[in-house]
């Protein structure tokens, strides 16, 4: 009897095994020594966001999003991409953020930052400008730590309270990052910089890094 108990212990233990090394987001959801970062490169597919002649505010932010991520993992922690190619997650707006926060509740992520791109209609203001979800104290310490070294810019927007469906559904520390403003001629030039492009990278990198203890 204690030999068939034992039997079946060690092949409940064995197929755990397997799935966890079959599944990263299993491994993710149990968590890790090192913090995860879920990094949403907003739009994407269907949905370009913001548009400006031949910019695509989908194109900038999976530009921004991946240098980003690069900053983080060579600090040290793990990085999920919400997408990593041109597509949407889902056919419609509300689902294809809903698929991204869901994401990042799934895996169990330590802070979530989404990267977007802004547009006004005047076409006066400039810089990068970082959002957070009014009821969740952590988000708002993230959005204060990335402003802070987002000044780098030359610009300094407070951050600002949102009601953004994919932060308030984010069961995690969570921004929305507008890496500046496509209505704007001096940020269009900018932001098609890979050299602008990595600064604002690193520079929200070292926010997340310093909310994170790192």
């Amino acid at each position: 009897m204690k030999k068939s108990l034992a039997i079946i212990v060690i092949a409940i233990m064995l197929g755990a095994y397997w799935l966890i090394q079959r599944s990263p987001e299993t491994v993710s959801a149990v968590g890790a020594p090192t913090p995860l970062v879920v990094i949403d490169p907003g739009h994407g597919g269907w949905d370009p966001g913001a548009v400006r002649g031949s910019l695509y505010e989908k194109s900038l932010t999976l530009e921004v999003a991946f240098r980003l991520g690069a900053f983080l993992q060579r600090r040290g922690f793990r990085v999920y991409y919400t997408r990593s190619r041109d597509a949407a997650l889902s056919s419609t707006v509300l689902r294809d953020l809903t698929q991204r926060a869901y994401a990042a509740n799934r895996l169990g992520a330590s802070v979530f930052v989404s990267i977007h791109v802004n547009t006004e209609p005047s076409g006066t203001m400039a810089g990068p400008i970082v959002y957070y979800t009014r009821e969740s104290r952590a988000s708002y310490r993230l959005a204060n730590l990335v402003t802070e070294n987002l000044a780098a810019s030359g610009y300094h927007h407070p951050p600002r309270p949102i009601r953004q469906w994919v932060l308030d559904v984010s069961h995690m520390p969570a921004i929305n990052v507008e890496i500046g403003f496509l209505s704007h001629s001096g940020d269009a030039v900018r932001l098609q910089s890979a050299q602008y492009q990595a600064l604002l990278a690193e520079w929200v990198a070292n926010g997340v890094s310093r909310f994170l203890g790192r």
